[in-house]
């Protein structure tokens, strides 16, 4: 469904992202480990086309997509997350969401027609908050919610875009640990039999572990290692780049 071949960008002589090879199948959960500058968030930058790589490719269900800007990616079914929370603070949490799906859908240009009276984009909204557990808080202004309530938004809001690979960056980043189980829980439902693909940078190895069907682990912008779960924190060459003695 997804798939990198050497792909490459370098700043000057340093290489941020260096020949990574990677591929995604329909309904897998694809985690992304490593150290702080590996690589990681450039990485989903070039896949998701808010950098142009230096060299190689990313496909998207054989289709080269290299040169296309975000906006494109997405209507074809590449939709992203990012580390810091990014929601309309000011708007309820159902219109944040109305709004992603009829921006994903096209909607009316007669302005005098209430936005609200599409009933089918209203569905879908309320149908995105329901799959993320905040159809109790649909009406509620999304500044108001807590940082993992804001993190389920963000799904929310992805969801709307339909996407068949959604790229989730480090979404437990500032969750307390209280609100962490319910966010896995969401997470976890995103691949099930619909056939999505996931890809998610984390640092929460417990997460990870919990969630991936494999593990891609980089280190200084190349891929040390991908396999499933338990290879990858047997590999010696890991445990000594990333993992660490107690293991």
């Amino acid at each position: 469904m997804l798939a990198t071949r050497d792909l490459t960008w370098r700043i000057g002589e340093v290489a941020i992202v260096d020949r990574v090879d990677l591929a995604l199948a329909p309904g897998e959960f694809l985690g992304v480990i490593g150290p702080n500058g590996a690589g990681k968030t450039s990485l989903f930058n070039l896949v998701s086309g808010l950098r142009r790589p230096t060299a190689g490719q990313v496909l998207l269900d054989g289709t080269d997509i290299s040169t296309l800007p975000p906006y494109k990616r997405a209507r074809l079914g590449l939709g992203r997350t990012f580390q810091a929370s990014s929601v309309f603070g000011s708007l309820s949490v159902r219109e944040n969401v109305r709004l992603a799906v009829q921006a994903h859908r096209g909607g009316s240009m007669k302005l005098w027609r209430r936005a609200a009276a599409d009933r089918e984009v209203v569905a879908a909204a309320d149908a995105a908050l329901d799959r993320v557990g905040l159809t109790h808080r649909a009406e509620a202004l999304a500044g108001t919610l807590a940082h993992g309530e804001k993190r389920k938004l963000e799904i929310a809001l992805l969801l709307a875009g339909e996407p068949r690979v959604m790229l989730l960056d480090e979404p437990m980043a500032g969750v307390s640990a209280e609100d962490v189980p319910e966010l896995v829980a969401v997470i976890r439902s995103l691949t099930g039999d619909s056939g999505r693909a996931v890809l998610m940078v984390e640092h929460h190895m417990d997460v990870i572990l919990g969630l991936a069907d494999r593990i891609a682990v980089m280190h200084h912008g190349a891929l040390l290692a991908c396999d499933v779960p338990a290879t990858v924190m047997a590999n010696p060459v890991v445990q000594e780049a990333y993992l660490g003695e107690s293991l």
